[in-house]
């Protein structure tokens, strides 16, 4: 066998010994087992320790320790790192960056051999026949790579910025659940005492009907009146524990865990928001937006790329041969597709209404999102002029209730005057509290639709 004939043998034997070491293998990855069972564990400290310095463009890097209280921002974070949906959310982003890799890809080339034996001869001259062919289209990836890779990329920046979107939302529902948690559990400590109150005066009352020195009308008032504070003890404990589970639920930790929270600062004054510079500011800090914006530019890289289709695509092919009277040839080819009826029109149109679409949804989240900063800021001059009369209302109502229980004491008043005063005041706390936490909700909402934390003095209420 000639020399050449054995190092083409063996060149080619390496090629395929190395593209084999260069595959990739498959391995299967069963839904059930450890991994599963630890992602219901409660999460390791240790581990959130580590990954505490958190790349986000709106949320602040900071520090907390789980066995200390954790205020509303500390809590905020943790949601970012623990939180099961986001986990998963993040998992798109190696879907992308994958995307992206595939994008910078060139074709495999194709090869092609056959060999034809002899079957009769009027000699024994004729050898076998054999032909191979090397097949590589160039000239289509090389127009067409730039623009796939363009829009890949622009798809990645749009997953990344949609959970970074993602992330925000998160961390301000969890801030917000932290602060309804708060004032919840107040309001359940005040109507709890208010029911024990009015479960002591019916006590007294059905003691006094027994000895005939009550109606039985003044009695069924109080009997009416335990039930009502009753259910009011336990409407607020069911919310309490309602916006606990969630919480848990928002943070990756399991139901029955307990964490201790640091009470949220103090509202100040509100002294009223521009809702249309406010706006201003949402449509650049807005991380969904900016999402929509990289969305469109990618698919506008599709709709290039579908046009880009329609031109022929050329493949050149080289070709060596032997006959069978062992002539050998060598030649070339080139082949091209002819646009006559498809034309990637149908690309084309789909990518086209793809863009509207996009285009389309772009305006109504900017729409969305100026009516929901108006809502909020509305609701907050609303909510906030209400707080700032209860506020000076309720300790006045507290001072006689105060005066009342101080007047029956020394028998100046009726025991059952300084109970109604009592009342009227625990109502207008409650009611306080209520109105504070819709003030503190909405004031947490209105920096999610911003987009940013409201802390410039330009914004900042």
């Amino acid at each position: 066998m000639p020399v050449h004939h054995i190092a083409l043998r063996v060149l080619a034997v390496a090629y395929a010994l190395g593209a084999l070491g260069a595959c990739a293998f498959y391995h299967p990855m069963p839904l059930e087992g450890p991994e599963l069972d630890a992602a219901l564990a409660p999460p390791d400290p240790v581990a959130l320790a580590r990954a505490a310095p958190l790349p986000h463009p709106q949320l602040a890097t900071m520090q907390w320790d789980l066995s200390a209280p954790l205020t509303p921002e500390a809590l905020g974070i943790i949601s970012v790192l623990a939180n099961p949906d986001l986990r998963a959310l993040r998992a798109q982003e190696r879907v992308a960056e994958a995307q992206v890799f595939a994008s910078g890809l060139l074709p495999d080339p194709q090869f092609g051999f056959g060999r034809d034996r002899v079957g009769s001869a009027p000699d024994a001259s004729y050898s076998a026949a054999w032909a191979g062919s090397l097949a590589l289209d160039v000239l289509g990836p090389l127009l067409t790579n730039p623009v796939d890779r363009a829009a890949a990329r622009a798809h990645a920046d749009s997953v990344r910025l949609d959970i970074a979107w993602a992330e925000w939302a998160t961390a301000g529902q969890a801030r917000l659940m932290a602060v309804r948690l708060d004032y919840q559990q107040r309001a359940a400590l005040l109507a709890s005492a208010a029911a024990v109150r009015a479960q002591q005066a019916l006590t007294r009352s059905l003691a006094a009907g027994a000895r005939r020195d009550l109606k039985a009308d003044e009695m069924e008032l109080r009997r009416m009146a335990a039930a009502d504070a009753a259910a009011r003890a336990l409407a607020a404990a069911r919310d309490a524990s309602a916006t606990r589970l969630e919480l848990n639920r928002l943070l990756g930790f399991p139901p029955s865990a307990t964490l201790e929270l640091a009470p949220p600062a103090a509202l100040g004054p509100w002294h009223g928001a521009d809702s249309a510079a406010l706006f201003a500011v949402a449509r650049v800090a807005r991380l969904d937006l900016r999402a929509l914006a990289a969305g469109y530019t990618s698919q506008q890289a599709a709709l290039q790329r579908a046009v880009l289709g329609q031109y022929p695509r050329v493949a050149i092919t080289l070709n060596r041969a032997r006959d069978t009277s062992r002539v050998y040839t060598t030649g070339q080819a080139v082949s091209l597709d002819l646009p006559l009826w498809n034309r990637n029109r149908g690309a084309i149109r789909t990518a086209e209404a793809d863009r509207a679409r996009l285009r389309v949804e772009y305006a109504g989240r900017l729409h969305q999102t100026r009516a929901d900063i108006a809502e909020l800021v509305a609701a907050l001059d609303l909510d906030e002029r209400t707080r700032a009369a209860l506020e000076v209302q309720a300790p006045e109502l507290e001072r006689i209730a105060g005066a009342y229980e101080a007047a029956a004491a020394r028998g100046d008043t009726t025991l059952p005057v300084a109970e109604a005063a009592r009342a009227a005041a625990s109502d207008r706390a409650l009611a306080l509290l209520a109105v504070q936490q819709m003030c503190a909700e909405e004031r947490i909402g209105l920096a999610i639709a911003i987009g940013q934390p409201l802390t410039d003095a330009e914004f900042a209420p």
